[in-house]
């Protein structure tokens, strides 16, 4: 696996998150423009990248190719700064969290870390946890 398909597969999460509810805010941007994660690993302008087909490439390679290359400690802040991201625009809907479930998952990421961040943020774990902690068996 390519460095490339790792830039592009962390870049893609962000992007596919930042614009889940239509375009990227300046928000988002804040975020992503500090991200650490992202200046390590970025690919491409998150604005610009493409993100058709997301699910099914978070799936098949974007997740593999994350949860082989990142360390523990990688993960922890790309998640950290996905719920960031999330969180950026003081609205927080179901479908980011379903979002961020399937990105978790497939990353080999814990439900119960996932959680933790999520309260950590000063976000509801009520309706956090419970939305996406049936994507982890």
């Amino acid at each position: 696996m390519s460095n490339e398909l790792l830039n592009k597969a962390i870049t893609s999460c962000f992007a596919k998150i930042a614009r889940v509810d239509g375009s990227i805010g300046s928000e988002e941007m804040d975020i992503i423009n500090s991200s650490e994660i992202l200046k390590k690993y970025g690919h491409e302008n998150v604005d610009t990248i493409d993100t058709r087909n997301f699910f099914n490439k978070i799936h098949s390679e974007y997740g593999e190719v994350i949860r082989k290359n990142l360390e523990d400690e990688e993960k922890e802040t790309f998640i950290s700064e996905l719920v960031s991201l999330i969180k950026s625009d003081n609205k927080v809907h179901d479908h980011e969290f379903f979002l961020l479930g399937h990105v978790a998952n497939s990353i080999g990421y814990s439900p119960e870390k996932v959680a933790e961040i999520i309260s950590d943020k000063g976000i509801s774990s009520s309706k956090s946890s419970g939305w996406f902690s049936w994507l982890f068996g």
